[in-house]
């Protein structure tokens, strides 16, 4: 036997004797292959998020392309999410039942054994449905011998679901299994919080997060967005943190006129609380130095100020370019592709400059569950530099007596507090105005972190 990578059950060779192939409705006998259903879409979106990408990004593409109904959509999006939200609770779940370590099955076996556990522990979804579904899926997308091994797998999961330790004894033991965050970030937000709120911060990271619309400055407010969408019937209530945004309990964003006519945009209410907090006056001209996909930069110009939108990833700048399009603010958002580490600008030209930077992104977990994988504790000071370096480049292209909008969302020490302290040691040209922290559990939103500098004249 090699010493590769096992590679789970056997591939089948075909059809079973006296298996006979669906015939097409036109009788040609070429198989009839049904449209893609709920659990094939999901298992399509989870492969491209292995494979790096956003759900936020990956899913809507998928959906747009579907056959499903409404419902059946809201289920997909179920799916992806809460498979990606629950993937600890869910290994911690599958591993005593599984004859191979999880790490070393094949892909789509492992994706297959998440879909269909989340399913049986979380989804609601009736035991004998979940796993026969489940085991369909990944027999179209694979072959029998991978279905197999998820339908035996699934079955003893049914059979006997896990026992989870105790929240109250072992606040860190259940944070980091049914709580499903990784031990690094149970540590940071026990380190900041405390017992009862960081269980508090976990089980908010783990609900469904509401739809928030945002006014689109100058075209509506949020009073008027709120009245006309009740007035269309819409379940719609308005936010208690911003009052540009309203709250969509239920239904399709992009299906209100509101939306397609550039009237609002979908937005989180902490995120839209970043662009009013730069403070920048109308005409002012102000730097965005991290600027995709856009919706800060989109903000900053509805609300009169001219945007310099620098963004060094070709593929989110055209998405900042469709934001001015869709919104109609051509005129005042002008994209460019350059590091904003090394903007194009004279030094001192901007009134204002948003650093809206990368970030371990651990106060999106609710709408960006993949997130809570892909960064780990060695990302820190690597991210933390880069802050410090778009930081620098604001100040240098901000004028005195402007000012420097720090932003990220995220709540680690290091990349908040301790960023703007970095920054402000040994500097007499700046000054700490207003620094804020939102949290998810305290505030329903995601957690932003927002620190206004002012340039000292």
């Amino acid at each position: 036997m090699s010493a590769g990578r096992p590679r789970g059950p056997r591939r089948s060779r075909g059809p079973a004797p006296g298996d006979a192939p669906a015939k097409a409705p036109d009788g040609t006998g070429a198989p009839a292959r049904r449209p893609p259903g709920a659990r094939d879409l999901a298992l399509t979106a989870l492969e491209r998020v292995d494979g790096g990408a956003y759900a936020n990004l990956a899913l809507p593409a998928l959906l747009r392309r579907s056959t499903l109904n409404p419902s059946e959509r809201a289920a997909t999006t179920d799916l992806v999410y809460g498979s990606l939200r629950m993937r600890a609770a869910l290994d911690h779940a599958l591993a005593p039942l599984s004859r191979q370590p999880l790490e070393r099955l094949e892909p789509l076996v492992l994706r297959g054994l998440r879909l269909g556990a989340y399913e049986l522990l979380f989804g609601g979804t009736a035991a004998h449905a979940a796993v026969a579904e489940t085991v369909g899926a990944v027999a179209k997308a694979g072959h029998r011998g991978q279905a197999g091994y998820v339908n035996a797998v699934l079955r003893r999961l049914a059979a006997a679901p896990p026992a989870w330790p105790d929240p109250q004894r072992d606040p860190v033991g259940w944070a980091t299994t049914r709580g499903s965050h990784p031990a690094w970030i149970v540590e940071e937000a026990l380190a900041r919080l405390g017992p009862a709120e960081m269980l508090a911060l976990v089980e908010a990271d783990n609900v469904r997060p509401e739809v928030n619309l945002r006014a689109t400055p100058g075209r509506t407010t949020g009073a008027e967005l709120l009245a006309e969408l009740a007035e269309a019937g819409a379940a719609v209530r308005p936010s208690p943190l911003s009052p540009d945004c309203v709250v969509l309990e239920r239904g399709d964003p992009a299906r209100l006129a509101a939306i397609g006519e550039g009237r609002a945009v979908v937005q989180d209410a902490a995120s839209a609380l970043v662009a009013p907090a730069v403070g920048a006056a109308p005409g002012d001209l102000v730097a965005d130095l991290a600027a995709g996909p856009g919706g800060k930069a989109g903000h900053l110009a509805a609300l009169g100020a001219r945007v310099l939108a620098v963004e060094i990833a070709a593929g989110r700048a055209r998405l900042v370019a469709q934001t001015a399009d869709r919104l109609g603010l051509t005129g005042r958002l002008h994209t460019v592709v350059a590091d904003g580490r090394r903007p194009p600008l004279r030094p001192g030209a901007a009134d204002a400059v948003l650093v809206d930077a990368p970030c371990t992104n651990l106060g999106s977990l609710r709408r960006r569950p993949e997130a809570r994988w892909r960064h780990g504790p060695d990302d820190l000071p690597g991210l933390v530099e880069l802050q410090l370096e778009l930081l620098e480049a604001a100040v240098a292209a901000v004028r005195p007596g402007g000012t420097v909008l720090y932003s990220v969302c995220t709540w680690t020490r290091a990349e908040t507090h301790e960023v703007v302290a970095r920054l402000l040691q040994g500097r007499a040209d700046l000054r700490l105005e207003e620094v804020r922290q939102l949290w998810p559990h305290r505030d329903g939103a995601d957690g932003m972190f927002l620190a206004r500098l002012f340039k000292v004249r």
